[in-house]
């Protein structure tokens, strides 16, 4: 669910909504609007009541902080995309006064919770709001077709989620027009940010994919209660992930490290998992090891074909991660030289494509991020079947003969 970066030129009509949006603009200082929402807003404002009694701590995601006032909490986002300078989030307890944007504020976006409506702009997000019981806030996706939640596809069609970006574009025009509390980025800046939010269009980037840990990543979820007031949801939730990890992670601890062969070819380049990053960390969690297992940094790294032949080719086990492959003879088909490496002429290739949306929106993707112990547990049995007797995978399969 990314967009490419095109230039967008606004219309008339659009400007006009950029005109209606600047008049409804919040004045720093006043009570956040809409106070008339039961439950939802401060009717008595009180300045020496906390009105954040449940705090967050952040014990494993690295590139985003939570800080509280009484009556707001700022979330500083280190690296909203990459090589980008830090953002703040003001999310101002709704019928409070938000802080003046000042000193360490100046330049925050200053955002009422709970929020009443986000659109989202990754399928990684939608796992978060669904466990936060918080799907109802979701009004807008960029494009159904990468979707595999059942429930998302149903709401699109009931037309309770828009699409916004269906041809790839982000149709700005319609994003103005539904006004959105907030718009979740995913972590790449956007041609179309600028209009947007020249606009009034609220945009705060989940970058949750520059964190190099499973569970860094998996405590995104936080950011997403910080928005939704789920907080004691959110650490109720992390916190059963973050035991199963563990305990899973434990018990492949003691075990000799078992070789395989991570990544596939692109445009005519194997692109492998360098030693710091978040796959190679859930390989070696589930007690794995591969060629470039002590390699520094945490993206990729580019290799030709010989390359990994000579190096890893008889690895007795491929991970991949494929959505159209289903056979072994699929992988000969995308190309014939993998017929050379051993995972492939014993059989033993796995593929994490278990699970596809309507649109060939792969789960892995979209639930991968939020339940790192599930793909561990997969990791686990794959690897060292001894230690998951009976095991029922979540998102890989063995590609079949």
């Amino acid at each position: 669910m990314r967009s490419p970066r095109k230039t967008f030129v606004l219309s008339f009509a659009v400007s006009l909504l950029v005109g209606l949006a600047a008049c409804g603009s919040e004045r720093s200082g006043d009570p956040v609007a809409a106070s008339t929402d039961t439950g939802r807003c401060v009717s008595h404002y009180d300045a020496n009541t906390d009105y954040f009694p449940v705090k967050q701590t952040l014990r494993h995601a690295t590139n985003f902080t939570i800080t509280y006032a009484k009556n707001y909490q700022v979330i500083t986002v280190k690296q909203p995309s990459p090589g980008a300078k830090p953002e703040k989030y003001v999310l101002v307890r709704c019928g409070t006064p938000a802080p003046r944007p000042t000193g360490d504020l100046a330049g925050a976006v200053m955002v009422e919770v709970p929020v009443r409506s986000l659109f989202a702009a990754s399928t990684t997000h939608l796992p978060f709001l669904a466990d936060l019981g918080a799907l109802d806030l979701l009004k807008g996706i960029p494009t159904v077709r990468y979707v595999t939640s059942p429930e998302v596809w149903q709401r699109v069609r009931s037309g309770s989620i828009i699409e916004y970006a269906s041809g790839e574009e982000i149709d700005v025009e319609k994003v103005i027009g539904a006004r959105p509390d907030v718009l979740v980025g995913d972590g790449m800046e956007k041609q179309a940010y600028g209009p947007l939010r020249d606009a009034g269009i609220k945009i705060l980037e989940n970058a949750e994919w520059l964190e190099s840990t499973p569970l860094g990543r998996a405590e995104w979820i936080k950011f997403f209660a910080a928005l939704t007031g789920t907080e004691a949801k959110a650490a109720e939730i992390f916190g059963k992930v973050e035991r199963e990890y563990t305990a899973l992670a434990e018990k492949a601890k003691g075990v000799k490290p078992a070789t395989v062969l991570l990544g596939t070819m692109y445009s005519g380049q194997w692109y492998m998992p360098a030693g710091g990053s978040y796959a190679a960390t859930l390989l070696k969690d589930a007690g794995g090891t591969y060629a470039w297992a002590g390699t520094e940094g945490t993206g990729s790294i580019s290799l030709d074909l010989e390359t990994v032949l000579a190096k890893a080719g008889h690895a007795p086990t491929w991970l991949v991660i494929e959505n159209t492959w289903r056979t072994l003879a699929d992988v000969e088909q995308a190309d014939p030289r993998y017929a050379k490496l051993t995972a492939v002429q014993d059989g033993n290739v796995w593929s994490a494509n278990k699970v596809l949306g309507p649109g060939g929106g792969n789960d892995y993707y979209e639930r991968g991020v939020a339940r790192p112990d599930l793909i561990l547990a997969d990791l686990i049995a794959i690897l060292h079947p001894e230690l998951a007797p009976g095991h029922e995978f979540t998102f890989y399969r063995r590609l079949t003969k």
